[in-house]
Order: C-alpha cells, then structure tokens, then sequence
C-alpha cells in the first residue's frame, strides 16, 4: 500500500501542475509580460496561454517517446527518474525569470507526465497481485483526482494571494515528496529487457 501511496503522492502532483496554472495565467501574464498587459490585459493572457499549450504538447511528445525509450530497464528506478525530473522542470518553472524560460520550462515539465502514468500504471497492477490489479491502477488515479477537487483550487488561491510561483514551489515539493517516497517504498521492478523504442513504437 505505501508503493501505492507513493505513486499516487505524484499523480497528485500531476494534477496539480497540469490544471493549475489555468487559474494563474492573470497573474502570470501581469508578471511576466507587464508591457503586454498594460497595453492589453485580455492579449497578455492570451499569450500566457501558451504555458497550457506548451505543457500539453509535452505530454504529447513525451509520452510515447520516453515510455518506449525505457521499456527495458527497472520500472521502479524509471519511475524515481520521472518523478525527479518532474521535480527538477517545476522548480524551474518556479525559479525562470522571463516567460519565455518559464514556458521552456513547462514543455519540459510535460514530457515525463505521460510516461509516469503509463509506467506507473504497470508497477500498481502488480504491486496488488492478480485480482486486485485494477484496485492498483484506481488507487494512483485517485491521485489526480483529489488534485483537482482540492489540490487546483487552493493551489490557485494560494498563487492569487501569495504569488504564482508559489503555487509552483508547493507541486515541486510535492514531486520531491513523492520522488522520496518512490524510491524507499517501490520494490524492485523489471523491466522489459530487449525492448527497444522501435519495438514500443510499431505497438503504438
């Protein structure tokens, strides 16, 4: 049930990073680009807009490629990978200076998002044993599901009250919390050994 738990502490952050940013993007746009603003408060968030876009096309990018890249090796250290990198590209997001860096840094962010659900979905069905292994799956989702009944909305408050980068600093420690947690409470793993990107990819 910890492995469970630890999976699902990412999903969360997922949720969170994937949906918030929609109730920042006024104060995103006031921040990053104050000459667009004053000129044009709706066309200012218009171009904030992109950081949806952005992370969208990560995910779609990422998703096939990265999950098919590490067919082979350890699920359970390819998941501490994703969970770190999500970790990493955040804390970016929370750090960029400019928009352009900051929307650099949601692309990034994006490409382990598909790759953490597609793999992370494996080690749940197995972490319960046959029987239980859509059990698994559901529990991790439930991640992503509380993020957006509880975690979007005080996420958002949070970023309107104290600014948007804090809402940014609170996923990044969620996925460093579920980083650490993955990498105490996920057993071993294998992986798929032979399996290459061409292979992973004539199935998708």
């Amino acid at each position: 049930m910890r492995a469970l738990l630890s999976l699902a502490i990412g999903s969360f952050g997922i949720g969170m990073t994937e949906f918030v940013v929609m109730g920042l993007l006024p104060n995103i746009a006031r921040d990053l680009a104050p000459s667009a603003w004053a000129a044009s408060p709706d066309d200012a968030i218009a171009q904030a807009g992109w950081l949806v876009s952005l992370y969208a096309l990560g995910v779609v990018v990422g998703a096939p490629t990265i999950a098919g890249s590490v067919a082979r090796f350890p699920r359970h250290r390819v998941m501490i990978a994703l969970a770190a990198a999500l970790t990493f590209f955040t804390v970016l997001t929370v750090i960029a200076p400019t928009f352009e860096l900051v929307a650099a840094s949601r692309f990034l962010a994006g490409l382990p998002h598909g790759a953490y659900f597609g793999i992370g979905a494996l080690v749940a069905a197995d972490a319960l044993g046959p029987g239980n292994r859509a059990k698994g799956v559901a529990f991790v989702l439930t991640g992503l599901t509380i993020a957006n009944v509880v975690g979007v909305p005080l996420g958002t408050l949070l970023g309107q009250q104290v600014g948007w980068r804090a809402a940014f600093a609170v996923v990044a420690a969620i996925f460093l919390l579920a980083t650490i947690c993955i990498a105490f409470f996920v057993p071993a793993h294998p992986g798929m050994p032979g399996r290459r990107l061409r292979d992973e990819l004539r199935v998708f």
